[in-house]
């Protein structure tokens, strides 16, 4: 048999759309386009020449998909957070999201009976230097409970405003906790026309290092462990664009640090401020975003608690605990290397996005 000839005879865009459009059986191709943005839209079909942009994005290097299921409870007081993880560790919990307001926290409450080196955590403090003490009474109660601290997978937030205690931070963590990692938190929903998102997110990012008094050595080590947390809302289309615009325009950015061999290092945990006053509206809400994280390619999803209109808060985060469950053990969605490959629109709004927000940085 003679094998299937892929190398067709080329043809416009132009020609392209001619064709879909007197394929259509009512109404115009313009009615199947979204807005993006003010300025960007995205489109049902691509043709091979808008994909050819030079960003050789960093999602074609991706292995896996296997995100870390997991919950935030920032929200949850100290006094009853204990045995909301304990209930949901029964329910597959991977990761989960405190809030360290000070360093004087009582580990004993937060985290009895929990083996904290079983879990991928992320530490939402913002205190600089108070994270050294915050992290040697953590490393108190770890030797108390005979836990091995140097395997703790802390996720600490990097204190942003005061970039000149990072070098002591650094060779502190670096001793004591090798295995921590760091999270930039970025301050708005994805929504937020796209472009113009990212690329205040990238100036942020860029003044921090660039401020930064760390040696480039220890910087690239730093950012070797560099996680981005992103607020997603229910606009899945553009969230998924977004994100992977983000990745495309960090993998342009390694390369302009000469620092592109560890791109695939980079991983992406997600939130969401999305919830309305009613449960089962909030969980079709909380599993379309899911679904837009998972699909992204992010490594942790951890989905936020309401403050209002709960009859019973530990089965509601239970339930959108099990989203996730569902979602990787019985639909295997964290199996799938890159979701949206081959979906042009999607891809080209990629594209279009991560053009337009580079194009603007400052």
């Amino acid at each position: 048999m003679k094998p299937l000839d892929l190398n067709f005879t080329g043809h416009s865009k132009e020609e392209w759309m001619e064709l879909i459009a007197k394929s259509l059986k009512t109404g115009s191709i313009e009615d199947f386009v979204w807005n993006l943005d003010k300025n960007i839209k995205g489109e049902p079909f691509a043709h091979f020449d808008d994909l050819k942009k030079d960003y050789s994005p960093f999602i074609s290097k991706a292995k896996d998909n296997n995100w870390l299921c997991g919950l935030d409870y920032s929200l949850v007081s100290n006094e009853t957070v204990n045995g909301y993880i304990k209930q949901h560790v029964r329910f597959g919990l991977e990761s989960f999201m405190l809030y360290a307001s000070d360093s004087k926290v009582d580990f004993e409450s937060v985290f009895r009976g929990i083996e904290l080196d079983k879990y991928d955590i992320l530490l939402n403090t913002r205190n600089g230097i108070d994270i050294i003490l915050f992290m040697e009474h953590l490393k108190d109660y770890c030797l108390r409970k005979e836990y091995n601290h140097k395997k703790l997978k802390f996720n600490l937030r990097l204190p942003d405003d005061r970039p000149e205690e990072m070098l002591e931070l650094f060779r502190y963590l670096n001793l004591n906790f090798p295995e921590v990692r760091f999270f930039y938190r970025t301050e708005r929903e994805l929504s937020y026309q796209p472009a113009q998102y990212l690329t205040e997110t990238f100036n942020n990012i860029s003044d921090f290092i660039e401020e930064s008094e760390l040696s480039k050595d220890i910087l690239f080590s730093m950012l070797k462990r560099w996680k981005v947390h992103f607020f997603m809302t229910e606009n899945f289309l553009s969230d998924i664009a977004t994100i992977r615009a983000f990745r495309i325009m960090w993998n342009n950015y390694l390369k302009v640090l000469k620092a592109d061999n560890f791109g695939d290092k980079i991983i992406l945990g997600i939130n969401h401020d999305a919830y309305t006053d009613n449960e089962n509206n909030d969980l079709i809400i909380a599993t379309i975003i899911s679904m837009a994280g998972a699909i992204g390619g992010v490594h942790s999803i951890n989905i936020a608690p309401k403050e209002t209109g709960i009859d019973d808060p530990v089965n509601f985060m239970r339930l959108l605990l099990n989203i996730q469950n569902i979602m990787k053990h019985e639909c295997n969605m964290n199996l799938v290397k890159d979701a949206i490959a081959g979906s042009y629109a999607l891809e080209t709004a990629s594209f279009r996005i991560a053009e337009e927000a580079w194009a603007k940085l400052s």
